[in-house]
């Protein structure tokens, strides 16, 4: 099994960013301008392309942390996520803790295929 698409809770996706887009920039963009630029887009169209969120037992990461940064800003309470199931070997530096609670949610998702 690749990948599941699910829309999960945005609090529960957040907690695994690897940083908060809203309070730290980046070296290769301006990132209030491109948040600003995708919230309109957000705000029209939706989230389009899902967030992806890799998951053990023991961490998970997220790809979309300016996603996650809008949708948080907008409001959205539920955000389209690819999941997949990543090797607990090797830990990526960013990675986050997983909580048991949040454990439980991603694998009733997954399972859902």
């Amino acid at each position: 099994m690749d990948a599941v698409t699910a829309s999960l809770p945005s609090a529960l996706v957040a907690r695994y960013r690897a940083v908060d887009r809203e309070l730290v920039g980046s070296a290769l963009l301006d990132t209030p301008s491109h948040l600003d630029y995708l919230a309109e887009d957000i705000r029209v169209r939706g989230i389009v392309v899902p967030l992806e969120l890799g998951f053990n037992e023991q961490f998970a990461t997220l790809d979309g942390n300016h996603r996650i940064a809008v949708a948080l800003r907008l409001g959205i309470e539920q955000v389209p996520v690819a999941l997949r199931r990543c090797p607990a070997e090797p830990r990526p530096a960013h990675a986050q803790p997983m909580r048991p609670g949040d454990l439980a949610v991603l694998e009733r998702a997954f399972g859902r295929s």
